[in-house]
């Protein structure tokens, strides 16, 4: 039930496939260990959020990807596809993987529960445990820094590709 949750906080962090699998496991055992510790304080989603983005940091901390392996890339091409279209939707969405790397904590975060775990803005507010008005400000500011990257990234291909 809050596997797409737990996904989204961990891969905000992890970035990569097969570490943020890792970690959502890790989670899954600490939720069951640690569930008859929770007092109702906060939502039930809250608190596995927390756990959630607590147990990626600490795991992004003992183990830095250096690399994602060819046979972790997912293909988004169908076999009807065009090859050269496929070609260009698979680098758009490696670079947008990327680039959502260089964004802020925060950012990348409402991104990621927002469109992997398709949460609410009301929901990331209570999930992060900040007003909903922070909530807007972070994914604009998201998409904005990333648009403004994404065309940078472009611009200065094209300028290399000139030369």
């Amino acid at each position: 039930m809050h596997y797409s949750l737990i996904y989204s906080a961990v891969h905000g962090i992890a970035r990569e496939r097969g570490e943020t699998e890792d970690i959502v496991q890790e989670v899954f055992i600490k939720i069951f260990r640690a569930l008859r510790d929770f007092r109702g304080d906060s939502r039930l989603s809250t608190w596995i959020y927390r756990i959630a983005r607590n147990e990626a940091l600490n795991a992004t901390e003992r183990r830095r990807p250096v690399s994602v392996p060819i046979e972790d890339c997912e293909d988004l091409a169908s076999s009807g596809d065009d090859p050269e279209e496929a070609r260009r939707r698979t680098i758009t969405r490696e670079r947008l993987e990327r680039l959502m790397g260089r964004l802020d904590e925060n950012h990348r975060m409402v991104l990621e529960l927002r469109y992997r775990g398709e949460k609410s803005y009301e929901e990331i507010a209570e999930i992060m445990d900040i007003p909903l008005g922070t909530v807007k400000t972070y994914i604009y500011r998201a998409k904005l820094s990333l648009k403004r990257m994404m065309t940078g990234t472009r611009a200065l291909e094209k300028g290399i590709g000139e030369s």
